[in-house]
């Protein structure tokens, strides 16, 4: 252990000295996996990952986890996230206990079939690695889905299908050039401008393809999405941009270079296509051409792998079609081009091929469960299909959609077409984005339309693209379509009011017009326009205003209950931005000095930039403003403010404690949960009106008598930790009642606690060297001539005497209790429990 961290050393003494089952070494600069874990076969907690915020100093570089965790037989939590992992050992199979297994954001190629099918296995978290099997949309569905691709893998067949995106300003010949590529007879005309996307199939005979790419077994079908260039597009265009796709980044020789174009479209095609390859092409170059700056695009974005200058004049021929060769040539080299699939699979995508060539728009999910059943796929199966093919792109399927989950949607150009029927109606424009049914029957009145109205509108409805929501009697609002400039509205920062920011690296577009969907319900007073909303919930309002060219949307709250309002707000935002691939976005939490609590624009603090000042023990952070010392903890529970809970008791405890204890519902009292006993009472002495709950651990009872006596608003269990009291004889025997044996149960209590007693004793001291209580040294509060007093306890046979150091967590085998299947939370709800708690909080 001499080469490891200090921070390092001290989690692991806690298992190795102190015989902890729970190994918390997240971000603790590891270099493997630790050896010395494998001695400890009970531990049933391991968590070696890296949090985003995390700097490099302090992260986990783990490529391996090795053989020996199979001995490791009580495992079952194991978390090796952002760690560069390259290999899972197989024998990690032999994990009977494990049930859930977060390895997302490494590097690995491969993920065993045995440990795919370890069914004690309920929760697996495998995304962002860059597996040679396992398709990503597979990857991304958890357990069940792998399971099943692994199962149905008997039979393996190929799919050569890649989907190429065209993106560019309006004007720039993005279609011209998708006919082009499909027709070898093609002659430049004047094409009209594409309005929402167009979809089309370029089939390569595999003679053809052969020439380029000898690896590819058939005709290789490469799909073309043509998209419209114009703005008021490009926030719906989002939610069609795929991983696994190649991208053509179109401009012309003409257009004047406007880098905020390439930029953003550089940017959605790495947020949504996973950093998808990009060939950029500089179209019409017959004309006077301008130099682009490709390295320095390069540099910002390494997924652009190729540039060509091109013109569709018979002139520029054999340019042409040097240009087309090297883009079927990337199209057929990206990674999943040949990677094998169950041929099952195969064989659906290509009856669906078939459906859709047959001018098949939509189905019933019976049709498609029917199809399934031909290729002897049973409804499970046919689900787990649905489900890769919708990831994929093939189809729209919204299973948990009270009106879509009984259709598939095949023919994407069709739905999108009818989306933009309505987005680009001149009465819907006029109406500033309201339309109702009568709208909607004259708008998709042809054929192809007007008997799927009500699965269009659902679509729009739908939280996958937050188009529209209904406003009442029938009628709907677009917000894309609102006014941009900010209404009249009324709005009183009298008093105390709650400031909070997103700052984005890029900013997506109509990321504010989603929230106002996602929380239409909640709008004060129809106060909305395209780029602001202000919404109410529970006599607490929040103005929230997208500021675009700033990257980033400011939220301000007023009223008793901010902070409950502020996580509801941010739950919402949560939702938006989980579907673009790694956004880069900072919370931004206002500076709470003197100077800055009285000023319009404070300064504001990362809140990643606070949680890695927390790691590293650093409590205090300068103001850029006043070069005031502020309070790190204060700045990051700041949302937490007294007038809210002027009714109410806040008392901060272990995260893990907090959960339970807020289940109980206790009249005026909040629980909120800190990282450890150490917070606890960093936040309690940092305000005295604030109260803290800490597990007595291996504190004696001179020391508490010292900290009641500083800190009224700090209070110790009598106990070592809660375990001990929900698993008290007392509390044991209200729950399961006279036919539980108590005295059998306290002398087994006693029994193992006689047993463990050598193994305490060796390691309470060293235990002890850690607790922040005794940091403060003018509080004097370390008795280290009564030390043995711990050991004195464990001399007892009193369990109300030795449960002070003896941890029913950590040292108790529970097998006795194990035929009754006790849950905390039955065990944390009994009047026992409950009296205990509230004398102890004094709410008695």
């Amino acid at each position: 252990m001499e080469q490891l961290s200090k921070r390092a050393k001290e989690k692991l003494e806690n298992v190795i000295v102190h015989g902890w089952q729970i190994a918390s070494l997240k971000n603790c600069g590891l270099k493997e996996f630790p050896k010395e874990l494998f001695d400890h076969p009970d531990i049933v907690s391991i968590d070696l990952s890296n949090d985003e915020f995390c700097d490099e100093r302090n992260k986990n570089q783990i490529e391996e986890i090795p053989d020996g965790v199979a001995k490791i037989k009580g495992l079952k939590t194991l978390k090796c996230a952002r760690t560069g992992l390259k290999k899972i050992s197989p024998k990690m199979g032999e994990l009977r206990n494990l049930k859930e297994l977060d390895v997302i954001e490494n590097n690995l190629l491969k993920l065993p079939s045995e440990i795919a099918n370890m069914r004690s296995l309920k929760s697996i978290h495998v995304e962002g690695n860059k597996f040679e099997l396992l398709p990503p949309e597979i990857a991304a569905r958890g357990i069940e889905s792998i399971r099943n691709f692994y199962k149905e893998l008997q039979e393996e067949d190929y799919l050569y299908e890649v989907k190429l995106i065209i993106v560019g300003e309006g004007r720039v010949g993005k279609t011209c050039i998708s006919q082009a590529l499909i027709d070898p007879k093609y002659s430049l005309e004047k094409a009209k401008s594409t309005k929402g996307i167009n979809i089309k199939s370029w089939t390569i005979p595999k003679e053809e393809i052969q020439k380029i790419n000898h690896n590819i077994a058939r005709d290789f079908q490469i799909n073309i999405w043509d998209f419209g260039g114009q703005e008021i597009y490009h926030s719906t265009h989002q939610f069609f941009l795929t991983k696994r796709s190649i991208y053509l980044m179109v401009t012309e020789s003409r257009k004047e270079d406007n880098r905020d174009d390439f930029f953003y479209w550089l940017n959605i095609i790495k947020l949504l296509g996973d950093n998808s390859p990009v060939m950029m092409v500089l179209n019409k170059c017959d004309e006077p051409t301008k130099d682009l700056p490709i390295k320095e695009f390069q540099e910002a974005f390494e997924n652009i792998i190729d540039f060509k200058k091109i013109s569709l004049h018979d002139d520029f021929r054999d340019e042409f079609l040097e240009f087309k060769d090297r883009l079927i040539k990337h199209a057929s080299d990206l990674p999943h081009i040949g990677s094998p699939l169950p041929k099952t699979w195969v064989d659906v995508r290509r009856d669906i091929e078939e459906l859709k060539l047959q001018g098949k728009n939509i189905i019933s999910r019976k049709e498609y469960l029917e199809l399934c059943k031909k290729h002897y796929r049973d409804e499970e199966s046919a689900m787990f299909l649905s489900e890769y093919f919708h990831d994929l792109g093939v189809i729209l399927f919204f299973k948990e959609d009270l009106v879509l989950k009984d259709v598939v949607i095949l023919n994407h150009e069709w739905i999108t077409a009818g989306v933009y029927k309505i987005l680009d109606d001149q009465t819907v424009i006029d109406n500033k984005g309201k339309f109702n049914l009568k709208d909607l029957e004259r708008i998709l009145d042809d054929v192809d339309y007007k008997f799927n109205i009500r699965e269009m509108i659902s679509l729009m409805k739908n939280t996958k693209f937050d188009l529209c929501f209904e406003i009442g009697d029938g009628e709907y609002l677009v917000p894309r379509l609102l006014p941009v400039d900010e209404i009249e509205f009324e709005w009183s920062t009298e008093g105390r009011s709650t400031k909070f920011e997103y700052k984005y690296k890029f900013m997506p577009k109509g990321i504010l017009t989603r929230l106002i969907v996602k929380m239409n319900r909640d709008i004060s007073n129809n106060t909305y326009w395209r780029h602001g909303v202000v919404l109410e919930h529970e006599n607490t309002k929040a103005l929230i205003r997208e500021k675009y060219f700033e990257k980033k949307i400011t939220i301000e709250l007023i009223g008793p209950y901010r902070k409950e309002f502020l996580s509801i707000i941010r739950k919402a935002f949560n939702e938006i931005h989980s579907d673009f691939n790694k956004l880069k976005v900072d919370e931004m939490i206002p500076c709470i000095c003197k100077h800055c609590k009285v000023i319009d624009k404070p300064f504001y603090y990362s809140y990643n930039t606070l949680r890695r000042f927390e790691l590293n023990k650093k409590y205090e952070i300068v103001c850029n403003l006043s070069l005031e010392d502020v309070s790190v903890l204060e700045l990051t529970d700041n949302i937490i403010l007294d007038e809210v809970f002027a009714s109410t008791k806040v008392i901060y405890c272990e995260n893990k404690n907090a959960e339970v204890l807020n289940a109980l519902k206790l009249e005026g009292v909040k629980f909120h949960p800190e990282r450890d006993s150490n917070g606890v009472f960093v936040q309690t002495i940092a305000n005295p009106n604030r109260f803290g709950l800490r597990d007595r651990d291996y504190l004696l009872d001179t020391e508490i008598k010292k900290l009641n006596t500083l800190y009224k608003n700090y209070y110790i269990l009598d106990y070592y930790c809660f375990e001990n009291y929900l698993f008290h004889p007392e509390n044991v025997k209200e729950l399961l009642g006279d036919s539980f044996n108590e005295e059998d149960y306290r002398n087994d209590i006693i029994k193992q606690k006689s047993d463990k007693k050598v193994t305490i004793i060796s390691n309470y001291k060293q235990a002890r060297k850690g607790y922040q209580e005794f940091q403060v040294e003018r509080d004097n509060i370390k008795d280290k001539a009564n030390e043995l007093d711990v050991a004195n306890y464990l001399e007892s046979d009193d369990i109300e005497i030795f449960f002070k150091s003896f941890s029913m967590k950590t040292y108790y085998d529970k097998s006795f209790l194990s035929k009754y299947i006790l849950k905390e939370e039955e065990l944390a709800n009994t009047n026992w429990f409950r009296n205990k708690l509230k004398k102890k909080l004094q709410l008695s």
